[in-house]
């Protein structure tokens, strides 16, 4: 293990990111996250509850330094993305050797959503950072010879300051917190639970005064969980059908993480060969499979909502990949080939983010980032144009906060029941909307590419970068007929 090395792979995360930084904040959460740096109150969602507090402060600093909240946070991003490969080199190398961190560093750099993830206004590399600083902790107090109860209490403590980042890690840490206390002393380990559990209590005490009190912060969680609740937990109305959404989104959002990788991944277990290397140390099998295993407790049953919420599930599965790589060599029998099944599985990853044209391939990042700026200059283009309706799904609080005043934007959540309404003149005002007759021209724009449009009138615009708008003319008076991701024209 050196250091030379877990700096390369820092310098590499930095450097092959740069390229594919965005402009634009990326999505709704985005826009919740830039409000929270002007007020915190997850109760108003600045940003959704539990509120991210640590994020929030860390953003809004980087913000004071460079005015602009979209740069503060892909600044983040940026800097998270290269230094969890950094810290995975190590942990890998500490739990295998060298070799297997190397591979693991270049897999997860190589990974085609966590490298789109690296330019945007999102938290989820810090996520990945913060779950693979932790576990490097917790691993090296798991096999201390020496010092197992100062290192359990330092473990201990970044983790209760992770928390404050990323909520979700004291659950999906929890495990691998019980593998290191189970061989520390008792009096060690309350001191290192007592020290997690007090500064989890410093993060909700900070979060429910900067959010108007515990009372406003408690409704806010409550409101939180129960929207989750009723959208995608089993412990909704939907109940047991819940498990068959989320299995299908954590499988796709898994499938672009990985890519090539699947097949390394899945070597380890068809192996008996590999099968019995990494059973010979028991202990180590358990912690691995905590860690991978631990965050399906929440995405299987509860909810998994997006590409980078598996960046808690990728890092491992780099590792368990590098094993079947070497798996793979070695059941070939010609251990030279190892560089090039490796070699040729981050090319083959590369090759997707940088000339597919998939989802969060760089075109992909490109076209998003690049559409917001063009969709708004072709709207301003014609009078009417520039006072048209704007409807928006997924996107909605992106066209809001980019589109100039004088358009009336309409955005819905597609889950919802379906809705309609007939395109008016009336003058906008408070409780005046789309929805009851309010507009400021006689065009229909619509903003999100995932958006099918039906009726007749439609006429379909693509952007430089290939981002489309869909814009109907003379519609006062139509109605208008939306259906989860369909808009129909009734002329």
């Amino acid at each position: 293990m050196s250091w030379r090395i877990a700096l390369l792979f820092f310098a590499l995360g930095i450097l092959t990111r740069i390229p594919f930084q965005t402009e634009h904040l990326w999505a709704h959460d985005s826009v919740l996250y830039e409000r929270a740096i002007e007020r915190f109150d997850p109760l108003e969602q600045r940003p959704q509850a539990p509120g991210y507090l640590y994020y929030v402060l860390l953003i809004r600093a980087l913000d004071a330094l460079v005015g602009d909240a979209n740069r503060a946070m892909t600044l983040v991003a940026l800097v998270s993305g290269a230094a969890a490969a950094l810290l995975l080199y190590l942990l890998a190398a500490r739990l295998y050797d060298e070799r297997t961190g190397r591979i693991s560093a270049l897999f997860l750099l190589s990974a085609v959503t966590f490298w789109a993830y690296g330019g945007v206004a999102y938290p989820y590399t810090l996520l990945a950072a913060l779950s693979v600083g932790c576990t490097l902790l917790f691993w090296r107090a798991t096999v201390a010879a020496r010092g197992r109860s100062a290192g359990l209490v330092l473990a201990s403590a970044a983790w209760g300051l992770a928390i404050g980042f990323r909520s979700d890690l004291a659950i999906f840490l929890a495990p691998l917190w019980l593998i290191a206390a189970w061989r520390t002393g008792i009096a060690a380990s309350a001191l290192a639970a007592t020290v997690t559990v007090g500064l989890v209590g410093v993060w909700y005490t900070a979060s429910a005064l900067a959010g108007g009190g515990f009372d406003r912060f408690a409704e806010a969680l409550r409101i939180q969980a129960r929207f989750i609740d009723e959208r995608y937990s089993v412990f909704g109305s939907h109940g047991p059908r819940a498990l068959v959404g989320n299995l299908y989104e954590l499988a796709r959002f898994l499938g672009r993480g990985l890519y090539f990788l699947a097949p390394l991944v899945a070597a380890v277990p068809l192996s008996a060969a590999a099968r019995r290397i990494e059973l010979a140390d028991r202990r180590r099998a358990l912690f691995m499979a905590a860690w991978t295993a631990a965050p399906l407790a929440i995405y299987v049953p509860v909810h998994v909502g997006e590409y980078g919420y598996v960046f808690s599930i990728v890092p491992p599965l780099t590792v368990v990949a590098a094993r079947g790589a070497v798996a793979v060599a070695r059941g070939l029998r010609m251990p030279r080939t190892l560089p090039l099944i490796v070699g040729a599985v981050v090319l083959a990853n590369s090759a997707i983010f940088l000339l597919s044209d998939t989802p969060l391939s760089a075109s992909d990042v490109l076209r998003r980032d690049h559409g917001v700026a063009e969709r708004i200059a072709y709207l301003q283009r014609e009078p009417d144009l520039a006072r048209a309706t704007i409807i928006a799904a997924y996107d909605a609080e992106v066209a809001q906060r980019y589109a100039p005043a004088d358009h009336v934007v309409l955005g819905y959540d597609p889950a919802n029941p379906g809705f309609e309404f007939v395109h008016g003149s009336a003058a906008c005002a408070p409780g005046i909307g789309a929805r009851e007759g309010c507009s400021r021209s006689a065009v229909i724009a619509i903003w999100d590419d995932l958006i099918r449009v039906a009726g007749g009138g439609w006429e379909t615009v693509v952007m430089p970068h290939g981002a489309k708008l869909r814009i109907a003319r003379d519609v006062t008076g139509v109605r208008v007929r939306v259906d989860g991701l369909e808009v129909t024209l009734e002329r």
